[in-house]
């Protein structure tokens, strides 16, 4: 038999049986679909931090107090940090720094002449300002000769929650816990991730929240930015070498502070999306496995029903190898067809979660080559099993068989 013959009567016998074919391929399509919707959403998310992130600038690090990031989160364990360490880590000669940002923060009620709401009090200097890199709304950001000033800046929804939409407060006064300020800016963040705080804080000079707001010179972390971001690492374990000399830490003892730079939160963000992905693939895994006992089940079935064409066929004179490629090549066209169905499904699944999130569209050629490889394995591994047996027959049996 001509090959080219095979295959069309291997897509006609799918033909037939529509409604039969269709739902063969159903589990196939749902594995498929899971698979590359999960790999394009997880992508997708990446990308998205990703953008988030660099928004702030790749070139500097974090120092928090605390032996790891979780205790950091939760304001430090142990002894804190303090205005003192920022200005040892200014001070101290150690190349490729840049800046170093001091920030301290806490909550406060803040009232205007007729609203007042409890928000989030930050305490910047101006090093802190260039890093954060505020959208300026209304007024101006702080210099340095506002360091000791009572002078604030409000986030764009503080603004609109004390002073009312699309009014411009600048100049204006606010009280925080009874002290007056002067509204100098207002400034907003489009970031989705970082947009939450900035807008709905008030920014005032550090040295202003230590002295007469909190009482303390704790703070919640120390930016620090480099000049070359190539030497970003050995620069942070400059700076962990220098800590662990000031707060006077023995070899061997655990610090008690912790450093975080945009990199290591990427890597730990990239990490977990391909754990979740590799988990979601596996689990998706087993409708691919479902549906290739059904390809097998209902292949079983179509060589049943069709004993006496295998007969016919073979006294004709085809051979066992045409016999057992035209029955491999209907499975193949089964899972094949459902892969391609399986990926389309997971695309447009991916697509409108990216609309719904508003996070980037990311679709990777990868995943869907994988996609095809294994919905095509799929096809031929249990699909070989009927093939052999319809291959097998005997024709005078198989032109008896009712």
């Amino acid at each position: 038999m001509e090959y080219q013959e095979i295959i069309n009567s291997s897509i006609l016998a799918l033909r037939v049986n529509k409604v039969r074919t269709a739902l063969t391929m159903l589990g196939i399509i749902i594995g498929i679909s899971s698979v590359i919707l999960i790999a394009s959403v997880g992508q997708s998310v990446v990308a998205f931090i990703t953008n988030e992130l660099s928004s702030f600038g790749s070139n500097y690090f974090q120092v928090a107090p605390g032996a790891d990031m979780f205790s950091s989160i939760a304001g430090g364990s142990g002894r804190p940090l303090t205005v003192k360490d920022s200005d040892a880590i200014r001070d101290s000669g150690i190349d490729n720094i840049e800046s170093v940002a001091p920030i301290s923060f806490t909550s406060r009620l803040v009232a205007s002449s007729e609203k007042e709401k409890n928000y989030l009090i930050y305490g910047l200097t101006q090093e802190g300002q260039d890093m954060l890199k505020p959208e300026l709304l209304y007024g101006d950001l702080m210099t340095e000769s506002d360091s000791i000033s009572r002078v604030a800046i409000l986030g764009k929804d503080v603004a609109a929650g004390l002073f009312g939409e699309e009014v411009d407060p600048v100049g204006e006064s606010i009280r925080i816990d009874g002290i007056r300020f002067r509204v100098i800016g207002v400034t907003k963040s489009e970031s989705k991730l970082a947009g939450s705080f900035l807008n709905s804080s008030v920014v005032i000079p550090l040295q202003v929240l230590n002295d007469q707001i909190t009482g303390s010179d704790e703070l919640w972390e120390i930016d620090i930015s480099v000049n070359n971001i190539l030497y970003l690492n050995q620069t942070m374990d400059d700076v962990t070498h220098f800590l662990r000399d000031r707060r006077g830490l023995a070899d061997g003892e655990e610090n008690d502070f912790n450093l975080i730079s945009l990199k290591d939160s990427l890597d730990t963000i990239q990490t977990i999306t391909n754990l979740l992905t590799l988990l979601i693939a596996g689990i998706s895994s087993v409708s691919l496995v479902v549906g290739g006992v059904g390809v097998m089940n209902i292949m079983l079935v179509s060589v049943a029903e069709r004993t006496k064409e295998v007969g016919l066929l073979k006294s004709i004179g085809a051979k066992d190898k045409d016999i057992l490629v035209q029955f491999l090549i209907e499975s193949v066209v089964m899972t094949l067809i459902g892969g391609l169905v399986g990926i389309l499904f997971g695309i447009a699944g991916a697509f409108a979660i990216s609309i719904l999130a508003g996070i980037p569209f990311s679709l990777s050629l990868e995943w869907i080559l994988l996609a095809l490889i294994v919905s095509s394995l799929v096809g031929i591994v249990f699909g070989l099993y009927p093939a052999r047996h319809a291959a097998k027959l005997s024709p005078i049996e198989a032109l008896r068989y009712e």
